[in-house]
């Protein structure tokens, strides 16, 4: 059998709605590395976020914050920060619009507010605290990716207004922002090369909008059945949902484990 590398997006795709790895889920992980392949993480998620993930999993790499930070054997071997030039003009716009701003680092993540009922509805998605204010924080700190809350309504403020960011859609209240020219993909590229991969001999699995290039970039692009409809446009294979066994369902169709 000829080894891959089988990428995992976190939330919706390994998690469950209740931020649970499914049984079935944990035993389709082993049995791929057992057989050989190795298995990495994708996500929009801080690498402190992953971490739980990685220890639960016995996983080692991963692609974090969109692409941003990406970390193999041991090692940080890819990072691409937002402009600081371009948060303190994100920053600007949102303040003018009532619209807060996270900011997130490797390690840490601050609002530029004390309380916004938006961030707790939206982190609270996540099973995460609201946090605290610190205004200059962004202009002391690398920071990979940051998350702005307002109405789907209100895109287009800052859509194709900042050259150097990319907004992408995680929660009906709150966007990624990420530099431009960042993306899952990038970061699976980098990944692939540092572990001795050609992209073809890639797997990646997801379940939301932040996945689309990743799902056309990869191999084969597996779509989660739970997954949102615009990325099951871009599917090699569309597997059942999260809830439904489907890590295990896909990982036997496409003949990756033996059994």
């Amino acid at each position: 059998m000829e080894h891959k590398l089988i990428l995992f997006d976190i939330d919706g795709t390994l998690y469950d709605y209740d931020k649970n790895i499914p049984n079935s889920t944990m035993a389709a992980i082993k049995a791929l590395q057992t057989q050989g392949h190795t298995v990495a993480i994708a996500t929009g998620r801080a690498p402190f976020l992953v971490q739980p993930v990685l220890e639960e999993t016995g996983i080692k790499n991963y692609v974090s914050f969109n692409g941003q930070y990406v970390y193999a054997n041991g090692n940080v071997i890819y990072e691409n920060p937002l402009d600081t030039e371009s948060l303190k003009a994100l920053e600007h716009v949102a303040h003018g619009h009532d619209h807060p701003v996270v900011f997130l680092t490797h390690d840490d993540l601050v609002a530029n507010i004390d309380f916004h009922e938006y961030i707790k509805t939206s982190l609270d998605t996540m099973h995460m605290a609201h946090p605290r204010k610190a205004d200059t924080f962004y202009m002391q700190h690398k920071i990979y990716q940051a998350l702005i809350f307002h109405q789907q309504s209100e895109d287009g403020i800052y859509d194709g207004q900042f050259e150097h960011l990319k907004f992408i859609r995680w929660h009906e209240l709150s966007r990624d922002v990420v530099p431009a020219n960042g993306s899952k993909m990038r970061g699976i590229t980098h990944l692939a090369a540092s572990l001795g991969f050609n992209i073809e001999d890639t797997i990646a699995f997801g379940d939301g909008l932040n996945d689309i290039e990743m799902i056309q970039g990869a191999g084969i692009g597996v779509v989660m059945g739970n997954g949102v409809d615009e990325l099951k446009k871009y599917a090699d294979f569309i597997t059942k949902a999260v809830d439904e066994d489907g890590i295990m369902y896909a990982v036997k169709a496409l003949n990756l484990i033996e059994g």
